[in-house]
């Protein structure tokens, strides 16, 4: 038997004896921070009041902008290929504008921000010792709204629809404000993490998010005292897209 045949039986045999590293594995904790991108595929119903020749204003529509913040998901293994997982950022500002026939070109006319909690049970379909971690999740979202606010040109619109319809003075409408529900919704995800060392990777994922909201739509006049309240449905429905850094802890 030769000596490079001897060698070669001999590495081959450590080779096998060796221990496989798991790439993912029960118990493991999988962190991931890159930049998120909220991009709203919005509409929203006609403006509705209770004022009588504007109970429902046709083409008086919203759509929303998106917002790129940091976005930071964990997951962790519940099996070698289950995971659960969780997607967080730092608040997404969005600015509310006018769309339809009626409002298209009239610009910002709120803005809003929000965070999406989500949480979704992710799974991994490639043995747990690929590099290569493809995944796909499905859960549910929570998206809290806050530090709502309204521009002078809806305020300036209002008045003008009220002179145009109602015959009411200019500066009837003095200010506004707006309020939006909070959301519970269905989301989904497929993304993938390389493991480029044995804890460091790269990461990119897409999500699909269910947000709908109403919004209340204060309107005042000089003395305080409100004149009605407008009322959109909101259908916010967002493709979510992260590219970033992947730890394993």
């Amino acid at each position: 038997m030769s000596k490079a045949f001897k060698l070669s039986v001999i590495a081959a045999s450590l080779l096998a004896a060796a221990p496989i590293a798991n790439a993912y594995e029960a118990g493991d904790f999988i962190g991931r921070a890159g930049a998120a991108t909220v991009d709203p595929d919005s509409s929203s119903s006609n403006l509705r009041t209770s004022l009588p020749g504007l109970e429902v204003v046709d083409g008086a529509q919203v759509s929303v902008d998106k917002d790129t913040q940091l976005g930071l998901t964990l997951t962790y293994m519940m099996t070698d290929q289950i995971g659960l997982g969780v997607l967080a950022a730092t608040p997404f500002k969005h600015d509310i504008k006018g769309d339809g026939a009626a409002l298209s070109g009239t610009g910002k006319l709120a803005e809003t921000k929000h965070l999406p909690p989500t949480v979704t049970v992710q799974f991994f379909p490639m043995p747990s010792g690929s590099k290569f971690q493809p995944y796909a999740g499905l859960g549910v979202n929570y998206t809290n709204f806050f530090e709502e606010k309204t521009t002078q040109t809806l305020t300036d619109t209002l008045d003008g629809a009220a002179q145009a319809v109602l015959g009411t003075p200019a500066g009837t409408v003095d200010r506004t404000d707006i309020k939006l529900d909070d959301s519970f919704g269905l989301a989904g995800e497929l993304g993938f993490d390389y493991l480029i060392t044995d804890n460091l990777g790269v990461n990119a994922t897409v999500w699909w998010i269910d947000i709908d909201t109403d919004a209340d739509i204060g309107v005042y006049a000089a003395d305080g005292s409100k004149i009605t309240t407008g009322k959109l449905d909101v259908e916010i429905d967002p493709w979510v897209y992260m590219v970033g850094l992947t730890y394993k802890f």
